[in-house]
């Protein structure tokens, strides 16, 4: 009876010892270094870790076995809440928990934040599972915690904020009290402070390491990633809309090498043209760019931002065709399925006010949230979508479960 118990635990910990007994070795890419060396351009937790992993263990392995347990925890810690809350048979808990471990068995070893941020959002949204239907103070707290987490990983968590905004509003309308709006309020503002002050303070502190021209995580923004978008809807026409004549001659050299490279959207012949164009882009206008701030005595991104929104301005429409690739490149599905459970939730909550539409808005709203930072500001890749098209499809699986469940119980009854 313990072994039954016990059988979800005993499978991912098998599973995680199988898998660094195969290799405990870490990989190195060349995204790999900026964490090691620790810059400005990241949030600076997972460099952090790297340094503690090295400083108690001295090696990189170290932060393999690391990522690699407390990914397991999380799908332990996941499939646990689920059970409670949904009354789940052994083997339906089984499933979730090899389904959750499926991608580790790509990127557990990768030294880059993909592992520990997968770790982070399973436990952040086994919490709110866990604060929707027992809002506590506890619960609260490790919410706050695991935001905080995934915000100080990657700059992508950003779309977290409204997500959070949202929920906090639904949990409110569930426990309407003046104590729950104050607490509530309390992890928010939290939230926002403990954040920026760590990612302002990581860039005060690197500062003297970077040249002034240099790219920040403060001064990044959504330009640095809308300027290769704006380049690649537009064509050497639109060089007229810029009065300035060097970044004229600037625009009219990257519109000629990129028409030379086939590398706009006049150009397209299906998917993945736009991550082939994106690195072209990329690459050949740094320098350019680069030169062209030092002439006019401003930043890079000061151009990018003037660049970005004349140039998508005057091609707004080539821009959302263009945004709509994006994602039809990619997985449609995951934009139009939570699309359609967020107004089913939307809708239900309102009516009944139910746990369970909360949890099901919370779910498809993080979902959509994740891919439209993605679609918006940079290139679609699958690694970027498992965050939460994992736990996306883990709960339709449940839907279907309990809808078949029901029917099946309702034919036996009769």
């Amino acid at each position: 009876m313990k072994f039954k118990n016990n059988i979800i635990e005993i499978l991912i910990i098998v599973g995680m010892l199988l898998l660094l007994f195969y290799s405990s070795d870490p990989i190195i890419y060349s995204d790999s270094g900026r964490y090691i060396d620790g810059g400005q351009l990241d949030p600076p937790m997972y460099s952090k870790i790297i340094k503690v992993m090295l400083l108690i263990f001295g090696t990189l392995n170290s932060v393999v076995v690391f990522q690699t347990l407390l990914i397991g925890f999380g799908i332990i810690y996941f499939t646990r809440t689920v059970a409670i809350h949904f009354d789940l048979n052994v083997v339906t808990k089984i499933f979730i928990s090899l389904f959750l471990f499926l991608p580790i068995l790509q990127f557990y070893s990768n030294v880059l934040t993909e592992s520990l941020s997968y770790a982070f959002s399973i436990l952040f949204v086994s919490f709110v599972f866990k604060l929707i239907f027992n809002y506590n103070y506890q619960n609260l707290f490790w919410v706050t915690f695991f935001i905080i987490a995934l915000l100080l990983m990657r700059n992508q968590f950003m779309l977290l904020y409204p997500v959070v905004l949202l929920l906090y509003i639904g949990i409110f309308i569930l426990f309407r009290s003046k104590n729950t709006l104050t607490w509530l309020t309390v992890s928010f503002l939290s939230i926002f402070l403990i954040h920026n002050s760590l990612i302002f303070l990581n860039t005060y502190t690197k500062q003297d390491s970077f040249n002034s021209q240099s790219l920040t995580y403060v001064s990044l923004g959504p330009f640095f990633y809308t300027y290769l978008d704006a380049i690649y809807i537009s064509t050497n026409k639109d060089v007229e809309l810029f009065k300035n004549q060097n970044t004229r001659k600037t625009l009219s050299r990257i519109f000629e090498e990129m028409d030379n490279r086939e590398a706009l959207v006049k150009y397209y012949n299906g998917r993945g043209h736009f991550g082939l164009s994106l690195g072209h882009i990329k690459k050949y206008s740094e320098s350019l760019l680069k030169n062209l701030a030092n002439q006019e005595n401003t930043d890079v991104i000061s151009l990018k931002k003037e660049i970005s929104i004349k140039l998508i301005k005057a091609n707004f429409g080539k821009y959302v065709k263009h945004i709509f690739k994006k994602f039809y490149d990619s997985s449609w599905l995951f934009i139009f399925v939570p699309f359609f459970m967020l107004l089913a939730g939307l809708i239900n909550f309102f009516k009944h006010k139910s746990h369970y539409s909360l949890l099901i808005f919370f779910i498809s709203s993080f979902s959509l949230a994740n891919h439209s930072v993605i679609y918006l500001f940079g290139r679609v890749q699958p690694r970027y979508f498992i965050y939460t098209d994992f736990v996306l499809l883990i709960f339709i699986f449940l839907l279907f479960n309990i809808f078949l469940q029901k029917k099946l119980d309702t034919v036996i009854k009769q």
